[in-house]
């Protein structure tokens, strides 16, 4: 086992250690980022991530059971980052849960669509790799906090009541589609702008007293 992964006597690790394991472990997902965006899951080996780092096959094996575990970390830090950018993106929203709503939509379709890895890891492989129920399961933190978003609404009475997390569920896969749709377009730019139109037009439906889409149209430009 490499010194920097080795523990002490007591079976913990000095603070040095820590460093470069977490140090270790940054640069084999950044690696394993980079091969699953670009080949996928399947075409991509263990071999293929020591290769692109400074790193051996026990120091990978350390941090990481097999592919799938290191796979999963990437599809969680991808998601996070995702989720972090879209809650930014309304911190200066507080006051209107509605314009909240529509703006984190309109920036998580963006990224999801603009992103190489995104696309590839979360919503191609991702599936295919985890089974439905756990490819879901790992999103639930986003699907929860639409639900709550979706409740609050329900509670000023913009939106009618109902089970917020089955409409949740819905919002989140139409994302999805329209992402993936987004990245498979010829003009890319163009798609964008139309579907994020649609999601925005669809969202509000939902609402008891209508208003113009055209209202949230700084989010509906690049």
């Amino acid at each position: 086992m490499p010194v920097s992964e080795a523990k002490t006597s007591s079976g913990r690790q000095t603070g040095v250690q820590r460093g470069k394991s977490a140090a270790t472990r940054a640069a084999l997902i950044a690696a394993a980022r980079s091969c699953f965006a670009e080949a996928g899951y399947h075409a991509t080996g263990t071999h293929n991530l020591v290769s692109l780092t400074s790193v051996s096959r026990g120091a990978l094996y350390y941090h990481f059971g097999d592919k799938f575990d290191i796979f999963e970390a990437v599809f969680l830090e991808i998601d996070e980052e995702l989720n972090r950018a879209a809650r930014n993106a309304v911190t200066q929203m507080s006051n209107d849960t509605w314009l909240q709503l529509v703006t984190a939509l309109a920036t998580y379709l963006r990224l999801r669509a603009e992103s190489r890895e995104a696309g590839r890891i979360l919503l191609i492989d991702g599936p295919a790799v985890f089974g439905w129920e756990r490819w879901r399961e790992l999103q639930s933190g986003a699907l929860e906090g639409m639900a709550i978003t979706l409740g609050m609404l329900m509670d000023q009475g913009i939106i009618g009541r109902q089970p917020p997390e089955p409409l949740a569920r819905l919002i989140f896969a139409a994302t999805n589609e329209a992402a993936l749709a987004i990245a498979h377009a010829a003009d890319p730019e163009a798609a964008l702008v139309a579907h994020t139109h649609s999601l925005l037009t669809l969202v509000q439906g939902l609402r008891l007293t209508p208003e113009p889409v055209n209202r949230f149209g700084g989010s509906l430009e690049r």
